[in-house]
């Protein structure tokens, strides 16, 4: 198992008109065959992303191109990591051209009442990848990273409280549909991360400080709950100062779990 135990913020630089004029063009001739590229629904420097058609079906997509091999790299294995939990389906794959095609998903965006719904959907993204990693490796009986908001009474914590993180929520990445919420783009992912880096971050823009922090005992429990576990197997003062650190997130700093040891 492998992960970043750092996240960074940052803003992507953009593509200018031209540019992305030419690769949503050089996107189409290359998926001619199978897929019939619309709208460009967002790009940068390290991605394209555009709606589109299957040939064969008629299905809405969405295409992922990446023009970064690192990124390409963590999207796809988060796809296989999460699988079967509440993302897209991968619908295609083109390792050489670095090309993701995704289902479709209407829906839309969280808002503070639905903060509930979304705890359950990453608590679910959680299990699932831990329950993914057990199927692959064997029963594993003890974490290899130790989720650092741990109480110390938690002595011989087992597998399912080992460290797992999508990565970087937002409100684009999550959205909520007819059948519950689904989390978008797992770039980002990492076993080297707490949990609670998922949850407080929906407090950036679905309950404010310092209103999070007040029912932050009932968020906790909230997400224990859904995974059935105890929470008293958490610290909720080290919550509290990852809390206070995943808030102070601005464009160009770096969140790091050493911080919490």
């Amino acid at each position: 198992m492998s992960g970043q135990s750092t996240f960074k913020h940052v803003h992507l630089e953009l593509l200018g008109a031209a540019e992305v004029k030419r690769r949503r063009q050089a996107l189409a001739e290359l998926l001619a065959e199978r897929y019939q590229v619309l709208r460009v629904l967002g790009q940068s420097v390290k991605s394209l992303v555009c709606s589109g058609l299957c040939m064969a079906s008629g299905e809405k997509v969405v295409i992922k191109r990446y023009f970064d091999e690192a990124a390409y790299a963590t999207e796809t294995s988060g796809y296989l990591l999460f699988r079967s939990g509440p993302i897209a389906g991968m619908r295609y794959q083109d390792a050489r051209h670095q090309v993701l095609v995704l289902e479709f998903i209407q829906g839309r965006l969280p808002g503070p009442a639905d903060l509930p719904e979304v705890i359950a959907a990453y608590a679910a993204m959680h299990a699932t990848a831990l329950a993914n990693i057990q199927r692959v490796m064997g029963r594993l009986s003890t974490p290899e990273f130790l989720d650092p908001c741990l109480s110390s009474r938690c002595l011989f914590p087992p597998f399912n409280l080992q460290g797992i993180s999508v990565g970087d929520c937002k409100p684009e990445h999550v959205l909520v549909t007819v059948d519950g919420v689904r989390i978008l783009d797992l770039e980002t992912h990492s076993l080297q991360r707490s949990v609670w880096f998922d949850i407080l971050s929906l407090s950036r823009f679905l309950r404010p400080d310092p209103e999070y922090s007040w029912h932050l005992e009932e968020w906790v429990a909230r997400y224990c709950a859904c995974r059935e576990i105890h929470a008293h197997y958490y610290d909720l003062q080290k919550i509290r100062d990852c809390l206070q650190r995943v808030q102070a997130l601005e464009p160009g700093r770096v969140y790091c779990e050493e911080a919490l040891a």
